[in-house]
């Protein structure tokens, strides 16, 4: 009962988000940029999507190695696409969380471990995301003092340090803390991240809107962020109304905005497909045993 009335308070919450976006925006003509779209733009953000998730994938393997599970990297990939799929129906990235750690745990007794790979791997991709932002957005750089020069820092720190002290409270007599999986982590979630910002873009240029990577990274991390709360369903609703706040000030029409996320949404869930197919053989098997 209360799963159900969970499921419902945050379908609530993405449908009265979009609902206020749309009673707010002017969509006329949408659905023609839609069916004008460049459907070779579109195609490349969908393999770029697809390769997201083969990244998260390595790195979730990478943590988890080093906390040592032996993860083969066939379950780590189909795992992550399962959470991603079954994500389109829970809580936005806790959900996909869940689900992905319940599969590899099936496959050991280390359920503590599992459950370490999984926070760890979320820490790793936040504190990423914080790197990225410091990087090349900017759109930080233009806050006005203080917060131009106290964000960032702030940000970095409280980020990295989560991770660290994380990663140093899961260390014993067996696991002692190494360079290279955690900077190896760090730069998948940089890749990931970039990525994502890549096939915004690829998105913007198939509607014709402003294509540069300069005004989506100034946007999706921090969409992503947004979106990653566990108020909504698979960030649907919150993403928009991030994009197009974000968008507004950096020229780019509240419509068009709307448009490219809407479509990254879309674009979300066909990437998470090949879950279907891992969910699929998964009942068959259990079937098959039974």
């Amino acid at each position: 009962m209360s799963n159900r009335l969970g499921f419902l308070l945050r379908l609530g919450v993405s449908a009265s988000i979009l609902t206020l976006i749309l009673s707010r925006i002017p969509t006329d003509g949408l659905l023609e940029r839609v069916t004008g779209a460049a459907p070779v733009f579109l195609a490349a953000a969908l393999v770029l999507a697809l390769l997201i998730g083969v990244l998260v994938a390595m790195r979730w393997r990478l943590l988890a190695n080093w906390l040592g599970l032996a993860v083969p990297v066939g379950l780590a990939v189909r795992a992550v696409f399962l959470g991603f799929f079954s994500s389109q129906a829970l809580p936005s990235t806790v959900g996909a969380d869940l689900v992905r750690g319940y599969m590899v745990a099936r496959h050991t007794a280390a359920i503590r471990r599992v459950a370490a790979s999984v926070i760890a791997d979320r820490l790793a991709g936040l504190f990423a995301l914080c790197l990225l932002l410091a990087l090349f957005n900017p759109v930080l750089s233009q806050l006005p003092a203080p917060y131009a020069g106290v964000v960032v820092p702030v940000a970095l720190l409280a980020s990295g340090a989560a991770l660290l002290a994380f990663l140093l409270a899961c260390t014993s007599t067996a696991i002692r803390l190494e360079a290279r999986p955690i900077a190896g982590s760090v730069g998948l979630g940089l890749a990931i991240h970039a990525l994502a910002v890549v096939s915004a873009s690829l998105v913007a240029r198939a509607y014709g809107v402003e294509p540069s990577l300069a005004v989506w990274v100034s946007i999706i991390p921090l969409s992503v962020l947004a979106s990653a709360v566990p108020v909504s369903i698979s960030g649907w609703g919150v993403r928009e109304g991030a994009i197009v706040l974000l968008a507004g000030p950096l020229g780019v029409p509240p419509a068009e905005a709307l448009l490219v996320s809407l479509t990254i949404g879309v674009l979300n869930v066909a990437a998470s497909l090949p879950g279907a197919l891992v969910l699929l053989r998964w009942h068959r098997a259990e079937h098959t045993t039974i």
